[in-house]
């Protein structure tokens, strides 16, 4: 076979293979010096199959011969340069098996296939055959162009880089659909409104009638006209201490609690610890304010002349203020800085025939000590009543007159925002953070508006609500309404997020800051409920 023949056939095999090892350019050129196969040396393997039954080679076409025994099967091609058979062989004689299906009975050789035989001489043999130390085998991965290399290996390094980034991404993918289900789940809950509930505990309560409830940090002060304690929102006990009122009167500021006897003389001043101390007063109470500290300030009547007098938690006197109408007014409200150091009082009174609130803060720390009577600054309100005033922390304080409120702020208070109204306020509540007020809706579109502001003077919501109502209160950043059979719900922005009906007489709701939980106290029971 010549060399175009030979190299067309390598082609179209080099085509169909993924992998074959080839000599290098220089050893093919060595291969292929003779432009055909030397065919009749003694002992070469011939290009056709034969049989033979006596003494014979094989022809290099198709024969067959009954006395010599040969016969011819099909061309073959050597694909090497070594001896390679194309076929199974089976050689019962002395000679050696040839590449096709052959029987040789005699001593003569038979070959099916064109093969190299290995006996007395080598022939051309050389020519074909290329010294391993000459060939260089080398893989092929694939089938390339001329200007393409084969894939080489990765290095560890580099497989190490690879399965990094792939972890990377998916981790990354996970991150990302956790996020979306996260937010899907933050969006539901922020947005959805809840109108049924799941009681996951019940405990047993088994208090008198009129026993009022006040949330304390993580405890709850509970107290009657018998005594007052120190309850878990289990239910459970911390202390307890007794007494004996008529109409017992609160106030709370942080943790710690004063209750007095209204119209009657008898104070206790009480922390989560227990009792801070307790007192009697000369005179009838009509209004008591705490501090955190444990100061107390007390309103007492004495015929034409209001006493405003403060104490320690143990009763000693610390400062006291004689009032008249006709003098500096009758006292409507008073508060307590939480720090003790600072007093805010609302006086109604009359001038010049015009009905007259001046709201004077006193300070009893060293920023009063220069001031007559302690009296720091003072702020009148012409033609409006202001019957509530109170301190958000000890420079922040806020008066609620009849048509609007005023903020004051400073260590000597003066009034930094002023809000008026031209409706009747309903219902007023607060925390640290804003002031909340409802009005009647005049709309008709719903029973009221609600209004929230902060304590810049800023309004932040006007929101139209439906809600039946016997307390209000805002705890911990929502705004809780009830009734004893029902009770909503809503959030800073105004928005419901849960109302229904309850199915025991409601005493008191709580909010303790957990998730979709309340605490509702009953007549009978605390229940712990999750809104759903």
């Amino acid at each position: 076979m010549n060399k175009d023949k030979w190299s067309a056939r390598f082609q179209s095999i080099k085509e169909h293979l993924d992998f074959l090892y080839l000599p290098e350019d220089d050893d093919l050129d060595d291969l292929f010096e003779s432009e055909e196969h030397p065919g009749g040396a003694e002992g070469s393997g011939s290009a056709s199959s034969s049989m033979g039954s006596g003494e014979s080679q094989g022809s290099a076409e198709s024969s067959t011969s009954a006395e010599d025994g040969q016969r011819s099967a099909e061309p073959s091609t050597n694909a090497g340069g070594g001896q390679r058979s194309a076929g199974p062989l089976t050689n019962a004689g002395g000679g050696q098996g040839s590449a096709g299906p052959t029987t040789n009975a005699g001593d003569g050789q038979g070959n099916a296939g064109a093969q190299t035989n290995g006996q007395d001489s080598q022939g051309n043999a050389d020519k074909w055959t290329i010294s391993s130390d000459r060939v260089e085998r080398r893989r092929i991965t694939a089938v390339f162009s001329d200007d393409e290399e084969p894939e080489r290996e990765l290095t560890m390094e580099e497989l190490l880089a690879r399965n990094n980034r792939r972890r990377w991404m998916v981790r990354g993918l996970i991150a990302a659909l956790i996020l979306l289900a996260a937010g899907g789940f933050y969006m539901y809950n922020r947005l959805h409104t809840f109108n049924d509930y799941i009681i996951s505990r019940s405990i047993e309560n088994t208090m008198t009638s009129g026993t009022q409830y006040e949330a304390v940090g993580k405890y709850l002060y509970r107290y009657n006209s018998d005594g007052v304690s120190c309850v878990t929102k289990k239910n459970e006990v911390q202390w307890s201490i007794t007494y004996s009122m008529q109409a017992p009167i609160v106030d709370v500021c942080g943790t710690t609690m004063v209750i007095a006897e209204q119209q009657g003389t008898q104070v206790y001043v009480v922390n989560e610890d227990g009792l801070l101390g307790s007192f009697t007063c000369l005179l009838p109470i009509l209004k008591v304010r705490v501090s955190n500290q444990g100061v107390v300030a007390v309103v007492l009547q004495d015929d034409d002349v209001t006493w405003i007098r403060l104490y320690d938690a143990a009763g000693e006197s610390i400062a006291n203020d004689k009032t008249t109408i006709s003098d500096s007014g009758y006292p409507l409200d008073i508060d307590l800085s939480p720090n003790g150091e600072k007093m805010v009082v609302s006086y109604l009174g009359i001038t010049e025939g015009v009905m007259t609130s001046n709201v004077v803060f006193y300070d009893f720390g060293s920023g009063g000590d220069a001031a007559s009577d302690y009296e720091v600054s003072r702020e009148t309100f012409s033609g409006s009543a202001v019957p509530q005033v109170f301190f958000t922390d000890n420079t922040t304080a806020a008066a609620i007159a009849d048509d609007g409120f005023a903020v004051f702020k400073g260590s000597t208070p003066t009034k930094t925002a002023e809000v008026s109204f031209s409706e009747e306020i309903v219902s007023c509540f607060y925390d640290d953070d804003r002031i909340g007020f409802l009005f009647s809706d005049t709309t008709g579109e719903n029973e009221y508006r609600m209004e929230l502001y902060n304590y810049n003077g800023k309004q932040k919501v006007s929101a139209g609500i439906d809600a039946e109502f016997d307390e209000i209160k805002m705890e911990n950043g929502q705004i809780l309404m009830y009734t004893s059979s029902s009770c909503s719900v809503f959030t800073k922005s105004g928005r419901l997020r849960y109302a229904s009906a309850y199915e025991k007489e409601i005493v008191g709701i709580f909010y303790f800051k957990e998730f979709r939980r309340y605490l509702v106290i009953t007549s009978d029971s605390f229940d712990r409920i999750r809104i759903c």
